[in-house]
């Protein structure tokens, strides 16, 4: 019992030490060398394969479902949908200027351009379809930057910068130096923000397992868990074939333009 109990106490100090916090110094650490490893941290993913938790939440809805992600070169995205009780909801297909939609609860299948499948609004997110990759990859690219501010706040780096008539404050967490959380602005106006939580290195990578997009004046947020994640691994071109029955409803949006 006695060496139990000294397991016990070792393991519990152990972790104590894994979680020791570190303290930002931006005498080391330059809003330059924080920028630098986000863009390298973005050229590092290539790909993504992934089974996730969703959760969106607007005055003109409220849902949450499952989904099947998964991601090549940023341009070509396939979400297979799956609502309460695992009842398959659907699969959309969104590549760079034209999607497909098959809604297997209606018996639907549907194609258009992006622009069409943005107005249908099909998943209420509260974000538009070009940003779709960027949100489930936890990306934020930016041009040029001009450093407005640079300080310790929260305990974490801070960056306040202007690119044109855009700005961003940034939050960079101090022991991984990743984007924590960060607000897009234009001029005063709050846009939205995304924050990051949950962070696991995967393939040399530190990766997110938790992300959240909100819209506060829209009142609109999203939340994406993921509860598996492969990054960079070649995807079988299968899973991008989407399967219909003989008996589904055909509808071209393209075809009235």
């Amino acid at each position: 019992m006695k060496k139990i109990a000294i397991f016990i106490l070792s393991v519990l100090l152990l972790s104590c030490a894994v979680r020791k916090q570190v303290s930002p110094d931006i005498q080391k650490v330059s809003y330059k060398q924080l920028l630098r490893l986000n863009e390298a941290r973005i050229a590092r993913i290539h790909s993504l394969q992934a089974e996730a938790k969703i959760t969106v939440d607007s005055p003109e809805f409220s849902g949450n479902f499952s989904a099947d992600i998964y991601l090549t070169g940023g341009d070509s995205l396939l979400l297979s949908i799956t609502g309460p009780m695992g009842l398959p909801m659907g699969k959309v297909f969104i590549a760079p200027k034209r999607f497909i939609f098959y809604n297997q609860v209606m018996n639907q299948f549907m194609t258009g351009t992006l622009k069409q499948f943005e107005s249908l609004n099909l998943f209420q997110f509260p974000f538009h379809v070009s940003e779709i990759g960027d949100v489930f990859l936890a990306k934020d690219a930016f041009d040029i930057l001009k450093k407005n501010d640079y300080r310790v706040q929260d305990g974490m780096y801070f960056l306040d910068a202007t690119a044109g008539q855009w700005s961003y404050r940034i939050w960079f967490d101090p022991a991984l130096l990743v984007i924590k959380k960060i607000e897009y602005r234009s001029g005063d106006q709050l846009l939205f923000y995304k924050t990051y939580d949950q962070f696991e290195e995967i393939d040399g990578v530190y990766f997110p397992k938790s992300i959240n997009f909100v819209r506060p004046e829209m009142r609109q947020g999203f939340s994406l868990y993921y509860e598996s994640v492969r990054l960079n691994r070649k995807i079988d071109r299968k899973y991008f074939d989407i399967k219909i029955s003989d008996s589904a409803k055909q509808i071209n949006l393209s075809v009235n333009q």
